[in-house]
């Protein structure tokens, strides 16, 4: 199924953890001890498989994600779903008993790994069917329902200009999606002389809605002191811009990467795809219009507004104007930069305004691509 409900594409599917049973349905209206009881154990469930996700997949991560919350210096090593164990190390200087407390619920469900020697720390210890080479660690695993998780944790990313922070259910709702448009992760483009289909990734299935209050938050920051749409647009791009790097990993990998925009802000920058994606979720929370714009092999935004043209760079669908807001050139002004690279608005192979399930449309005959 190609239908959005796990966006597969980032890579970051939440982990298929056991949950906790659906408490028993009783006939009237006070919930059940029991029932508040595996309400909350399902709700733990959820977020320990979003942080297992994240801390599974560091791509999609900030780097200091573990130690944000559970305040050690603990690093994951290995995720078996098979056996539904998380084995973890950590340097030896920073073990204590209060540190094994903040990663497992249970301390005594923890089993650590020795050399042949019967060592805790050396430069090859066992662990089941795993080995850990890396001196001056302990190397320990416990079942994965026994990792800690804490629903008042946050996690704060610095930036220059201001503080990206995004608590656990803003987290959680991401990663089950909730936060973003969502749709079909392919729009067909039609086939190549051999008959092969042709597809492009929709990456308005991944822009948050409007009203995700992590993005609100940081948007509010940035543009605080702009009292005009367009001085708002053009802050925000500063930021998309200045503050988040290109990703040559994410441009350059085999498969093409999607993020969604909290990782694109939790790892400090992506490709493309993935500023694009940032700038159209904080564009969301301002209520200013723009649309995805498809060249080949890029994608960038347009913005509605007054910004001239002095860079050739704007285009009209019906009455309004549109100009391109280029999220990868460092410093651009809208209507006013001009880019190296030999793009006009001829270029523009299709348009998208990403809504619920919205369509992808061919900019030269306006007709909607099929999703795949």
């Amino acid at each position: 199924m190609n239908k959005l409900q796990r966006i597969i594409a980032t890579g970051l599917v939440a982990v298929p953890l056991v949950l906790g049973m659906p408490g028993c349905k009783k006939t009237d209206n006070e919930p059940s001890t029991n029932q508040t009881r595996t309400e909350q154990v399902q709700e733990d469930n959820q977020l320990r498989n979003t942080v297992l996700s994240y801390l599974s997949q560091p791509k999609f991560s900030n780097s200091d994600f573990m130690e944000q919350i559970t305040g050690t210096k603990a690093e994951l090593q290995m995720l078996d779903l098979r056996e539904g164990m998380v084995y973890l190390s950590i340097p030896e200087r920073q073990f204590t008993k209060e540190a094994l407390g903040e990663l497992a619920i249970n301390s005594n469900l923890v089993e650590f790994g020795k050399t042949v020697n019967g060592e805790f720390s050396g430069s090859r210890i066992e662990l089941g069917d795993y080995v850990l080479r890396k001196p001056g660690n302990y190397f320990f695993r416990f079942p994965s329902n026994n990792f800690r998780v804490d629903e008042t944790d946050s996690i704060n990313i610095p930036y220059r200009s201001t503080n990206y922070s995004i608590n656990m259910q803003e987290l959680q709702d991401f990663v089950s999606n909730k936060s973003v448009f969502g749709g079909y992760l392919n729009a067909d483009t039609g086939t190549d002389r051999y008959g092969r289909h042709q597809v492009i990734a929709n990456h308005g299935a991944f822009v948050a809605k409007k009203g995700e209050s992590s993005l609100e938050r940081l948007v509010g920051s940035l543009t605080r002191n702009e009292n005009t749409d367009e001085g708002k647009t053009q802050k925000l791009l500063d930021f998309v811009t200045e503050e988040l790097k290109y990703d040559y990993s994410d441009a350059n990998s085999n498969a093409e990467v999607l993020k969604r925009p909290n990782e694109v802000l939790m790892t400090g920058g992506s490709d493309c795809s993935g500023k694009v994606i940032l700038y159209a979720s904080l564009l969301e929370q301002t209520g200013v219009d723009y649309r995805l714009v498809y060249i080949n092999e890029h994608i960038t935004v347009a913005v509605e507004g007054d910004y001239g043209n002095r860079n050739g760079l704007n285009f009209n669908i019906g009455d309004t104007t549109y100009s391109i807001a280029e999220t990868t050139a460092r410093g651009f002004q809208i209507g006013r930069s001009r880019l190296t690279q030999n793009l006009g608005i001829e270029d523009i192979k299709y348009i998208q305004r990403p809504d619920e399930d919205s369509k992808i449309y061919d900019a030269k005959t306006g007709k909607a691509l099929p999703f795949r």
